[in-house]
This record gives structure tokens, sequence and C-alpha cells, in this order.
């Protein structure tokens, strides 16, 4: 049996040692640009290299989230940032922009890439692509069941799952709201979690309630089945949660897959299940991995951290709430009591028990704390606690306990001749020899205790020296030469260790592609109902053709795909075309063009709604200039655009039309087989880019509405307005 990577979030320096200390294989990070959580803290290059060169000597793996989607301005920065990252040992790159998969497969041909759960990756013939474009490795899309996951691995494809942390509710990377509605885009790392708010379905609930917040996935106690279904790396959320969340997940883990390594049985212990949720909790599900109901993968009730219910609120008064407690608090523990409209927060600065002030009360303790803030708590809420003082404290601790190298050391130490230190770590070794030749004492020799002494002084080194042997002769040697020898040999033989990839070369990179004819008229009409279809209207005849089902984790079973509009990768394993790339494609650059275009069957292209028209004419005209000849593509000109799309829904909502945000906001919901949309509250209506074709999205307009666009976007095509 392979053993099965543990992947860790590093959202810092401080995280990544959090990870490392807590027994992670390999962690993921981001730099300050171009990461898929651009509010993380993120790494500098210098940061960078130093977290490369930490990790690599203790053989724990680095992979850089470069997951967002760039347009024709920010495309040649990130080559940039491949460049230093393919000469600066990163062990892969994820990515979600199929230009810069592209670039990547192209340019950087021995540059392991892995696709983003961004890309969406749900069926066999997708992760079956794309391996076959040169991908390493496919994050598998959260919607993917196991079943789905195992067949993919049999495959003999790379599959990495996550296992632990906060979930999308809708389909990773194709989700828009944030975009919509506050102008920060998902697809490039800055989501507003327009999930994580209250809506309702009619005038008469004014205070909402979360309807798209899903609950944490927690599949600790599920890892038996996800090893034995072949899966290549275990991957946990968190680059934005704190360093102890971080540490302490990553060390249940780690005990849980060593436990089934060597044959045991693991249980999480309660302690450790109620710390956990300490750390940070919506409360847990086992996700659509492994088949949670609707009403078990979502939280409606809270969209943030829960905490852990320690006591319950008797009375408030003067600004002092007294509870009785169920569970032990302790000075300077973060509370909330659970209130509306909003929950109160509270610090426990200051617990008096029987009037007297107390650094901690214990279960069964009525206690009274300081609470200032609004709402006030009313008798019967339930008070949580968010953050453990202690707990918080001990995991600091563990954390500063950082792993160490262990090598083997030898030396040889005599007269007329230099000092000589070998270094080994398994198959890697390092000689260090002294610039100096070392002289004959006169009084008092070195002996071979206080040269061994010295040399094992590691410090804060990253080494630990397990064993030490060799010969010394009748030698003198000053501490001071001692103490320089020594730092130099460890500092290159950190070198040698943190050094995996010495002979990585750029190459030229060319592609050559050819001008093919459309088939496809200028315009695009997709009437997005029950059974969705696309109107080919061409300058003389009109043809229909079929979108094919965005969400297919079954895959075709050998449909013979052509003349279709296709909505995402898997759809592309068998194409026999002409087809048609929607909008889900996400293509934002002309490399993806590119990538695109060098599947034959591929004749039209739907560009990214995210696009403003200078993105779009700079696109178009950096491919032409490449290739040649113009691209058969599409813009959006018109139409409600799919926010969400959410596998199995999100609640008991079968025959609701709308949900309605606290704005008024008032959103078309759609079911479709097993997908529940979310629709755009109004449609987009923009002006066409000359050579670029119309694409157009009628939901709910009426004949006479629909006779205006098509005629509009006729007079656009034109050239006539």
């Amino acid at each position: 049996m392979t053993k099965v990577e543990l992947l860790a979030p590093a959202g810092d320096m401080e995280r990544m040692k959090a990870a490392i200390a807590g027994g992670c294989d390999a962690v993921y990070l981001g730099l300050k640009n171009h990461s898929a959580r651009a509010f993380a803290g993120n790494f500098t290059k210098e940061e960078y290299l130093e977290a490369v060169h930490y990790c690599h000597a203790l053989g724990i793996k680095v992979y850089v989230t470069l997951n967002t989607l760039y347009n024709e301005y920010e495309i040649e920065n990130v080559i940039e940032d491949v460049r230093f990252l393919y000469a600066n040992e990163a062990d892969a790159i994820l990515v979600q922009d199929l230009g810069l998969f592209h670039i990547l497969h192209t340019r950087f041909k021995d540059m392991p890439i892995h696709c983003s759960t961004q890309m969406n990756i749900h069926n066999v013939e997708g992760a079956k692509y794309m391996a076959k474009q040169g991908a390493k490795r496919i994050v598998l899309a959260r919607e993917t069941p196991l079943e789905v996951v195992e067949a993919i691995a049999k495959e003999g494809i790379e599959t990495e799952v996550f296992v632990y942390g906060a979930v999308c509710i809708s389909m990773s990377g194709q989700c828009l709201m944030s975009s919509a509605l506050k102008n920060r885009s998902g697809n490039k790392g800055m989501c507003a979690q327009l999930c994580r708010i209250k809506y309702y379905f009619d005038d008469t609930k004014q205070d909402g309630e979360y309807l798209l917040s899903p609950k944490d996935l927690n599949l600790i106690e599920d890892l038996p089945q996800l090893i034995d279904a072949g899966i290549t790396s275990f991957k946990i959320e968190g680059r934005m949660k704190r360093p102890e969340y971080v540490y302490l997940v990553v060390k249940t883990f780690r005990e849980a897959m060593d436990a089934y390594e060597h044959g045991k049985t693991y249980h999480i212990s309660k302690q450790r299940e109620e710390d956990l949720r300490l750390l940070f909790n919506r409360q847990f599900s086992k996700g659509h991995l492994l088949h949670a109901s609707t009403e078990e993968r979502m939280n409606h009730y809270r969209p943030n951290h829960m905490g852990v219910q320690i006591g319950e609120v008797l009375s408030y008064r003067n600004g002092k709430v007294t509870v009785k407690l169920s569970k032990d608090l302790y000075q300077h523990d973060g509370l909330r009591i659970l209130n509306e409209p909003v929950d109160t927060g509270l610090t426990a600065v200051r617990i008096e028990k029987q009037g007297k002030l107390v650094g901690s009360a214990k279960k069964g303790d009525i206690v009274q704390l300081d609470c200032k803030a609004k709402p006030h708590p009313k008798p019967g809420q339930p008070l949580m606690k968010t953050t453990d003082t202690p707990l918080q404290e001990t995991l600091r601790k563990e954390i500063e306990r950082q792993p160490k190298v262990p090598i083997k050391v030898s030396y040889s130490c005599f007269e007329n001749k230099p000092l000589t230190i070998t270094l080994q770590k398994d198959e890697k070794s390092y000689s260090y020899t002294s610039s100096s030749i070392l002289e004959s004492a006169k009084n008092a020799p070195l002996s071979k205790d206080r040269l061994e002494e010295a040399i094992n002084k590691t410090g804060d080194t990253i080494f630990e020296i397990v064993s030490m042997d060799g010969e010394i002769g009748n030698v003198f040697i000053p501490i001071s030469m001692l103490n320089q020898c020594r730092r130099e040999a460890f500092d290159a033989f950190y070198q040698i260790l943190s050094c995996h990839y010495p002979s990585r070369k750029e190459e030229n990179g060319t592609c050559n592609l050819e001008a093919r004819e459309n088939p496809f008229g200028p315009i695009l009409m997709e009437y997005h109902h029950e059974k969705p279809y696309v109107l080919d209207i061409h300058t003389d005849k009109e043809e229909r053709l079929e979108i094919l089902s965005y969400y297919n984790e079954n895959g075709y079973n050998n449909y013979r795909i052509q003349k279709s509009v296709i909505s995402e990768i898997g759809g592309l394993w068998d194409v026999k075309g002409p087809v048609i790339t929607a909008m889900n494609f996400n293509v934002t650059n002309h490399y993806a063009l590119a990538f695109l275009y060098q599947n034959p069957a591929v004749s039209g292209i739907v560009l990214s709604s995210e696009l403003n028209e200078l993105m779009l004419e700079a696109m178009v005209n950096k491919f032409q200039t490449e290739y040649g000849f113009l691209p058969n593509v599409y813009q959006l000109v018109y139409g409600r655009r799919v926010l969400m799309s959410i596998k199995n829904g999100f609640g008991e909502a079968p025959n609701e039309t709308h949900i309605t945000d606290l704005h008024g906001h008032r959103f078309p919901i759609l079911h479709r087989d097993n997908v529940t949309e979310l629709l755009e509250a109004e449609p987009i209506h923009r002006k066409g880019i000359p050579q670029i074709g119309d694409y157009l999205i009628i939901t709910d307009e009426d004949e006479f509405q629909i006779q205006n666009i098509r005629e509009e976007a006729n007079e656009e095509i034109c050239g006539r307005i």
C-alpha cells in the first residue's frame, strides 16, 4: 500500500510551522499575489525561500497555489512568479486557469501540475482528460462521491481530496455570487462569503435564515475507507485559520493515519473531539464524498464558529450576565451567547463567583461576567465557549517543539591535516574540510570528548545528531575555529538537503494552431429552462444545440458528443465535434484559448462573463497576434447568469421559486436533475464587441422581449449600432 500524503494549509510562516509540528507530509501555500486565499497572510518571495528550504530539509513537500483566474493584463506577471517558483524548488503548482496550465505544460515541463478543485473536475473523463494533457494530480471537486474518486484512482491518476474544514455550497470555480453583488470575485481569491449571510423565501420572514451556509467537513472517523479507495493525498482546509487549529487538526489526522498504517483502529477521544470543536466548527458533516443528506450538510442556524456550549444564562442586569456553567471556564476565554437577531459576544476578563474575583470556575458554578455588548442576554440562552485559554497555551507550546533532522556525524582530526566533518542523512551526505591545517598540541591537546561536545552544539539549527564517531590525534584547535567549522558544515548540509531540483530548465513552449472554419453562427441564444438548449442563429438558418449537463459525475457512457455545448472538462475526453465550450470553462486569457483550441473538436468558445471590454479585446487581439487568426469566441451580452450551482440543493424548498437577501435582491431558483441553480436577480445587458460573437441567455422573458433582444444583438453583429 502506498502511503497516503497528509497535506496541510500554510497561510503564513507561523501556520506552516504549526502544520509541520502536527506531522504533515506536505504543505500548500500562496505567494502575496495570485492565490485563491487573497486575504490569508501568504508569503513574500523571501519568506517563500525560507519556507521551502526549511520544509525540504525536513523532507516535507511544498505546493504553491496559483489557483485563480488571470486576465490578459495579469498573466505575464503570473508567468514571472512561475519562473521564480520553477527556479526555487516548488514541488508542484496548483492551477485553476486553463491558460496557466497550458503555459506550465509547454514551457515548464518538469514542474508537476495539480489541477485545483476550482477546475471542478468531478468525473473519470475530466480526470483522464487533464491527466492526458499533463496534470500530475487532480484535486477533485468537493461534490465528487467516493465511488467516483475510487474509479479515478483505479485509472492510475493521483487524487487529492478534502477531508476537513470549510466547504463551498456552490460548485468550486462556478460561483459568481460575490463577483456579481460585491465585485469581489471568488475566482480571484476575494470571495465575500455571501453564502454565510441570511436569506428568506418570502416577504413574511424578514429576519431570514442562513439558507446557504454549509457545515464544515470532518472525515477523521472515515479514513480507513478513504485510504482503501486509493486516494493519494488528504487535504485539510484552513489557510486563514489560527495556527493552533492547523496544528491540532493535522496532529489528529497524523495519529489516525499512522494507526491505520500499523493495523490499529483509531477512534477520536471525546476530549480531542471537544478540543477540535473549540478551535473552530460550524458543526460537522461528511459532505458529498460520503453522500451526506442536505439536512446533514447544512447549518441554517449559524454561519460562523459555534464553539462548545458551557452554560446557560440565568439573568442579566446592569451590564453583568449571570450564568450557570455546565463546563469549566477560565479567565480570558472567548465566549458567545446565542441571541437574536445577532449573537452577543464577550470575553471572560472578570469572573465573579459568590462576590469574589476568580481566575476560573468549574462545572456547576454560578458566576457573573461583564457583558456590555448588545443585544442583551435573556434567561435560558446558551453560553458558548469559542476560545479556551489553557488549550491555546498548551497548543502553542507544542507547536514550538519543531521536528529535527536526525543526522549521523563522523570526523577526522589529525595534526598537519585539515579537520574533516562528514554529515549523513539517509542517502545524502556531505564532507566538510576546514580551510586551515591543524597544528600539533604543545601543551594540552584537544580531547575527543571536548571535540564532540563542540560539534554537538546544534543549538537552534534544524539538526539533531543521533550518532557520532571519529578519530583524533595530538592536535590543538581554538574553540572559535571549531564553532566556525561546525556552523559552515551544518549550513552547507542544510543547503544540500534543501535542494531537490538543481537542473530545471525552461523550454520554448511553442504551440502551433491553425484557423478553422466556424460552423456556428454569430449569435447563440441559450434557453435556460428545465431542458436547456442553445439556438445557433446564422444569417440564413437556425439550429438547436443540446447543452450537456454541467454536473455529470457518472460520465457520458460512450455518448457521441458533437454539435453540442459542453459545460465541463469531462466533455472533452471523447468529443467528436464540433462543439462549443460554455462559460463554465472560465476562459480569461489567450493562453486558455490556445489550450482549448488544441482540441480539434472545439469550434467555439464562450468567454468568461467576469471580463470587461478591455480585457476581452486584449485577449482576442493577443491571440490573433500570436497565431495569425481570430478565434471563434462569444461574449455574454444579455441574460441572467447562474450565480451558484448547488448539488442536491440547500434545504427543503422544492416549490420555492426565489430566495431574497436582506437588501432585497431576489434570486430565481431553478431545480435541474440533482442541481439547484441560483440565478442573477436582474439580467446583464452589455454592448457587444466587434469580432466577438454574442451570447444571450433567456430565462423568463416573453416572446416580445425575446424578439427585441434578438434584433438588438443582430444589429450589433452587423455593425449598425
